[in-house]
């Protein structure tokens, strides 16, 4: 089985059109389709109409051809396959064989009898997906941030030599003498101990 391809998932906020009186089961086909970025922009595909269709087939146990399904979109059977694409990287659809006699029949069912079903099916998907990119992006940002430690230990080391330079570097008995004999004497009982 293909990878599912989950960057292609667009959610968009579509509501139910609420002035009208009766809703009708196509009506919120299409808000369903549209919220899940099944049809994107204003595209020719009728994904409503499928999910209808769909759903009726689902019932009955048949799995729908791709040229049935080219026909309900109303568009080109390569067009369909790129249509399909996106209802598959949901889950929501999957390609099937049925026995039927001594042949198969093969087509496209959803994967699951109600829409609900779906829905939990693609949730999990895409919670699968998130919590595997939350891994990544807890992985860049350690290491992000062992960068940024990196960065600054020679920085701070950097700093700290430059402090203590001018200390080695001055001569005992310049500025202070009678501090340069302190610390003189101070390393002679060092040195005899």
């Amino acid at each position: 089985m293909p990878k599912k391809r989950l960057s292609d998932i667009v959610f968009q906020r579509i509501s139910p059109p609420d002035h009208q009186k009766d809703l009708t089961p196509e009506d919120l086909a299409e808000v369903l389709v549209r919220r899940l970025g099944l049809k994107r922009k204003e595209s020719r595909a009728k994904h409503a109409q499928l999910l209808l269709q769909l759903v009726k087939y689902r019932k009955e146990n048949i799995p729908l051809e791709l040229n049935k399904i080219s026909e309900i979109l109303t568009v080109s059977q390569s067009q369909t396959y790129e249509e399909l694409r996106k209802w598959r990287s949901l889950g929501l659809i999957e390609f099937v064989k049925i026995p039927s006699g001594v042949t198969f029949v093969k087509g496209y069912m959803l994967t699951a009898p109600t829409f609900n079903r779906l829905l939990d099916k693609a949730e999990s998907s895409t919670k699968s997906f998130f919590r595997k990119t939350r891994r990544i992006a807890k992985d860049f940002d350690d290491l992000l941030m062992l960068e940024f430690a990196r960065k600054e230990r020679p920085e701070k080391q950097q700093k700290e030599t430059e402090k203590d330079e001018p200390t080695e570097e001055k001569t005992i008995g310049e500025e202070h003498p009678e501090e340069g004999q302190v610390e003189e004497e101070t390393t002679k009982e060092t040195e005899e101990e």
